[in-house]
């Protein structure tokens, strides 16, 4: 072969050698189309002796497009262009070729210039077509192709009409396009294709195995064709043939990503969830952000009992959404799946902190409006609500835990109803009694020292310790009586309990007693050490004696 190729450009030197016309050339590189390679070969060799040629140009851009090399065809097209900037044939190659080479914006630029210097151009108008889906601009696809199909209802109009309609999710439409394609070019075998999964998505099982017989009847060995018709068998509930209909495409192709995704799904449709999950590893395998086989992989690995490999596929989902147009819908299916796998069955529990209730009892001081009260809810889901006497109450997270804080209005108020939920409408209710205190402050008296009204105690200068008797009267149970903030000893169970005490008065000049009632309500007496030094009364003589003043008697 290299050998021939040799010989032709040996034959190709002599030609332009001769000078003879160019004409000869082409039809040298006409006989060698199906080898773009060669052709190449040739053309460039002799654009070196006639540069300006434009039909050696279009030749070779023409042979760099055949070989994929799409930059260097948009290259040669755009001198081209150039030399003829009405050549409506030349914009719509330079279009086709930006968009193969992904330059979408470009394409449509050189496409539309196309459809003004002919505006029957099909040709131009279904590449414009493919761009706006590529481009996920259904909207303006759909007007493009409505007018395409109005210059010519051609089978290639239909079947465009078809895909536009079916990302649109107008699957009717779609149907009747595709419908529309088959009649006119029977063998037409993508449009059968694209009947046939259109039909397995409208759940028709009848209508997908017509269409995907019909494409297999054009070529037997088609890949498409078989994952369609499998489709067809799923739907008639003939899982083992829709099986074997994508296994012979995995035989043929064991990398088919389409054939191995379909394959999982009919696993998943069949509980066989370990297949399925072999399936969809092979799929992103290929294709790691594949979100359908991310969704349908985590489906099959919750339905294993394996929770946390599930979540991490539903949170890989999360993670990859905004690069999909079904951004929302992929946000909400994996929210929702997450939400279920999570669901659990247990009642918060909920603690009131503040005030602290006797079992489900509250005292409230009598002279209160209303109270503030504080509490915590523990809940293994997030809270949905809480309501404190019907009013709805906002929770704060505080670690694994929450927190709240509500105002509770007194008046006629004779108890506190609290009413927690979790997500999952796990529900718990405590009610508390509200039981209304005094908040008169405890009264002391102290019998022994008996003080001065201004709380003096006199005594001799001597002494250095006293003892003390008193009382502590009050409409409620006493809880704490301190004597210079030392607790005394007293009958707990007494109303109105009497207390004794010695205490250490050296170098005082005063003490405390402290009453504190069950309710807090707390009274502080001070009193002062008044120490008095010893008097000695001298004898008076009766000489001595005043006036008036009657003598003792000896």
């Amino acid at each position: 072969m290299k050998r021939a190729g040799i010989i032709v450009l040996f034959c190709v030197c002599a030609i332009v050698a001769q000078g003879q016309d160019i004409v000869a050339i082409l039809h040298v590189a006409d006989s060698l189309s199906a080898q773009p390679d060669k052709v190449l070969e040739i053309i460039n060799h002799t654009l070196a002796e006639y540069p300006d040629s434009e039909e050696l140009l279009k030749v070779r851009a023409n042979a760099y497009e055949n070989l994929k090399q799409y930059d260097k065809a948009v290259d040669d097209y755009t001198r081209l262009i150039q030399k003829d900037p009405d050549d409506e044939v030349l914009w719509y190659a330079l279009g086709r070729n930006q968009y193969m080479n992904g330059q979408l914006t470009d394409a449509m630029k050189s496409l539309h210039r196309a459809t003004s210097l002919n505006s029957r151009y099909l040709s131009a108008f279904y590449t414009k077509i493919r761009i706006l889906l590529d481009l996920h601009q259904y909207d303006a696809a759909s007007k493009v192709s409505d007018s395409t199909l109005n210059i010519g209802a051609t089978a290639m109009s239909y079947f465009l009409q078809g895909e536009v309609n079916s990302k649109l999710k107008l699957w009717q439409k779609a149907e009747w396009a595709y419908q529309g394609a088959t009649k006119i070019d029977k063998g037409f075998i993508e449009a059968y294709i694209a009947l046939a999964n259109n039909a397995a998505i409208l759940n028709k099982a009848t209508e997908t195995l017509e269409a995907a017989e019909a494409a297999l009847g054009i070529d037997p060995d088609s890949k498409e064709a078989l994952i369609a018709h499998s489709r067809g068998f799923a739907l008639s509930k003939n899982y083992d043939y829709a099986i074997d209909d994508v296994s012979e495409v995995i035989r043929m192709d064991p990398n088919n990503v389409d054939a191995h995704f379909w394959r999982g799904i009919y696993y998943r449709d069949t509980n066989k969830p370990l297949e399925a999950i072999r399936d969809f590893e092979q799929v992103l395998k290929f294709q790691p952000d594949n979100w359908q086989a991310i969704a349908e992989r985590a489906d099959a690995y919750a339905k294993t009992g394996d929770k946390e490999t599930a979540l991490d596929g539903y949170r890989k989902l999360l993670d990859i959404a905004t690069n999909y147009p079904e951004k929302d819908a992929i946000t909400q299916f994996a929210n929702r799946q997450i939400f279920e796998l999570n669901r659990e069955n247990r009642a918060p529990t909920l603690a009131l902190i503040d005030p602290k209730p006797e079992s489900f009892d509250i005292s409230v001081p009598n002279n209160l409006s209303s109270i503030t009260i504080k509490g915590k809810i523990t809940d293994e889901s997030p809270i949905q609500s809480l309501t404190v006497n019907g009013q709805k109450v906002p929770v704060t997270p505080a670690g694994n835990d929450f927190e709240f804080s509500a105002v509770v209005q007194l008046a006629n108020v004779q108890e506190i109803q609290m009413e927690v939920s979790d997500v999952y409408n796990n529900m718990t209710k405590i009610t508390y009694q509200l039981h209304l205190t005094e908040t008169g402050k405890p009264q002391i008296t102290l019998y022994t020292p008996k003080p001065s009204e201004n709380g003096i105690i006199s005594l001799s200068e001597n002494a250095t310790t006293l003892y003390i008797e008193g009382k502590v009267t009050d409409e409620s149970a006493i809880v704490s009586i301190l004597v210079d903030g030392k607790a005394v000893d007293f009958d707990h169970e007494a109303s109105n309990p009497g207390f004794t005490a010695i205490i250490d008065i050296s170098n005082k000049t005063r003490f405390s007693i402290t009453a504190t009632d069950r309710f807090g309500n707390t009274t502080e007496q001070i009193y002062i050490l008044q120490k008095l030094s010893t008097v000695v009364t001298p004898s008076v003589s009766p000489t001595d004696a005043p006036d008036g003043v009657e003598q003792s008697s000896q």
